[in-house]
């Protein structure tokens, strides 16, 4: 259970010993924000981000490379040169993807997203192995003549549609990650030695990758599993990452209802992860009816919308919610999906399978294995579980399989494998950890409010769903290691929007986007996810100044100590600014 470093400096990954890390350091507010608002200054400064918001060094080398490799290939440079010209490389962007299907999918989307008629015929996607053979890709399918995970699929773009590539890439988690780039950078003959490898050949443990998929998989099955419900290994299905799985299980859903007469409906419920309803509403398509709060008052309201007509073919929706942490009444959910004959998809990260039995109130779900999964941060990973009591569980499990390309490269693969050896122990000690960091934030004056599911006016809900396990002998804090329990995260609304500031930059623990990591991540959740649309998540409870606190394993002595000294700078600040007022 190995923990990094506190904090770091600007822009360094975090952890800033690993180069594959999959967060970024912005350790005061102004950094936030200033990473938000694509600040020059804040952004010259950042090594590395999460994967999904920020193109790896690694990954961003290979595109250039490749570009440079495919203008000057006689069968691209016919048809690129002649809409990009002398000045084609300059003019042309290029986004890479592990498989011909993923790359297909993001030139549709740029194709119709561009304003620009003339932007549709400069979009190409191509096919490029080791040696360097490219095939220009019409359909969603490329013939290969290299090994496993030696073929890329490159899709080239105008600059002008860059932005839009790099927002495919960051709501679907369908890109190359750092490893697979690395990879290339290494061995990949068409390149030459751009980086020199400590490995004597260019070999994929592809044997070990497989062995170390069936463990995560079974690891999964196992933590899902009850006295009343189980779930089958190959029920579990492995993608790159947690954005990934919620976009192929959109796919899925489009599949299954293709030849319906009217378009896919799907209903959101609560205030989900902004990616979420972006790669269902944006790139996916789909009508989205928003129930954004997750109350009583929401569910009956969708159940008034069902009884007066409205068909949905799904719903979607976390549990808890992220970043309030509210919980919502599932059993009466699923219900009503069995009575409307619609699907039910949970995401689960935050409250985690250790801690809550969900698979029998729910068709599908699906878990960002990124987060405390992993916990170490320097991996993505995602997973999607079709439920025991599915009606549609045999059609589910057909179509995803049909979808399936396995693009989980296999050096991730062992590093997941390796890293959630240890997930049960870690998140009985972070629940503990975060238990007393909430109630101890809920005693001071300075904090409005703390979101957190114990103490909370929907505990009782998320209580219907804990997990039940005999007492086992308590840890030298005194907590139950065994017993389920609330989960590792947290929000915190201050008295003043200057202590929550003050809060924040005293905190001395680790400052940056993710959630669910061994060590404790701070984050000012709304400015980083929401910037652009402040006032919009604020009509949901989601303020501008909300701290978000991702509670990590650390000996809980140090935290609180942490802690106080952060409140003590915020009632300082809160102070200040009442004697100023």
């Amino acid at each position: 259970m190995a923990q990094e470093p506190k904090t770091a400096e600007l822009g360094q990954g975090l952890p800033p010993t690993d180069i594959h890390a999959v967060s970024v350091s912005l350790p005061k507010w102004r950094d936030a924000t200033g990473w938000a608002t694509k600040d020059p200054q804040v952004l010259a400064h950042l090594k590395t981000g999460y994967p999904r918001f920020y193109i790896n060094p690694f990954v961003e080398r290979l595109a250039t490379l490749l570009l440079q490799l495919l203008m000057k290939s006689k069968s691209v440079a016919s048809s690129v040169g002649e809409i990009y010209g002398e000045k084609s490389r300059a003019a042309a962007a290029a986004m890479l993807f592990p498989h011909a299907s993923l790359g297909i999918s993001c030139r549709d989307y740029l194709q119709r997203a561009g304003s620009n008629p003339s932007n549709k015929l400069a979009i190409f996607a191509f096919q490029v192995d080791f040696a360097g053979e490219v095939q220009n890709i019409h359909s969603g399918a490329a013939k290969s003549t290299s090994g496993a995970f030696q073929s890329l699929c490159v899709v080239v773009c105008p600059h002008d549609l860059s932005k839009e590539a790099k927002m495919f890439w960051q709501h679907t988690g369908f890109g190359v990650t750092s490893r697979h780039a690395l990879y290339w950078l290494e061995y990949a003959p068409c390149l030459g030695k751009v980086v020199e490898s400590i490995r004597q050949d260019g070999k994929l443990p592809l044997d070990d990758a497989k062995q170390a998929a069936t463990q995560i998989r079974n690891r999964i099955s196992e933590l899902l599993s009850s006295e009343s419900s189980t779930v089958k290994r190959q029920d579990v299905f492995l993608y790159p990452s947690g954005m990934s799985a919620i976009a192929h299980s959109a796919s899925a859903l489009q599949e299954l209802y293709k030849g319906s007469s009217d378009s896919i409906r799907v209903a959101v419920f609560g205030f989900l992860y902004v990616d979420t309803l972006k790669v269902l509403s944006k790139v996916k398509q789909i009508d989205c009816v928003l129930y954004g709060h997750a109350s009583p008052a929401d569910m009956d309201q969708l159940e008034h919308d069902l009884q007066d007509g409205m068909e949905i073919h799904a719903l979607y929706t976390e549990f808890p919610g992220n970043p309030l942490l509210g919980s919502l009444d599932l059993k009466r959910l699923y219900k009503l999906s069995q009575r409307f004959n619609f699907h039910v998809i949970v995401d689960d990260t935050v409250g985690t399978a250790v801690n809550l039995d969900l698979a029998p109130f729910c068709d599908v779900l699906c878990t960002s294995l990124t987060k405390m999964f992993s916990g170490a941060c320097n991996v993505m990973g995602g997973s999607l579980t079709i439920c025991p009591n599915s009606k549609s569980k045999s059609a589910l499990h057909s179509t995803l399989t049909s979808q399936y390309s396995g693009t989980y490269f296999p050096l991730d693969l062992l590093v997941m494998a390796e890293n959630s050896k240890d997930f049960v122990e870690r998140i009985h000690i972070a629940n503990g950890n975060a238990e007393a960091i909430a109630a101890k934030l809920r005693d001071h004056p300075v904090v409005d409010r703390v979101f957190y599911p114990r103490g909370s006016a929907t505990q009782h809900l998320y209580d219907g769903y804990r997990r039940r396990r005999p007492r086992a002998r308590e840890d030298e804090d005194g907590q139950d290691q065994a017993q389920a329990g609330y989960g590792y995260l947290l929000s915190i609304r201050f008295v003043q929007d200057s202590a929550a500031i003050a809060f924040h930059d005293a905190l001395d623990v680790a400052k940056g986007p993710s959630l669910g990591t061994n060590f404790t991540l701070c984050c000012p959740y709304t400015v980083l996810a929401h910037a652009s649309e402040l006032a919009w998540a604020s009509e949901f409870g989601v303020v501008e100044h909300l701290v978000r606190l991702s509670v990590g394993i650390e000996r809980r002595g140090e935290l609180e100590g942490a802690v106080d000294r952060a409140l003590e700078a915020a009632a300082k600040a809160a102070q200040a600014e009442s004697a100023v007022g």
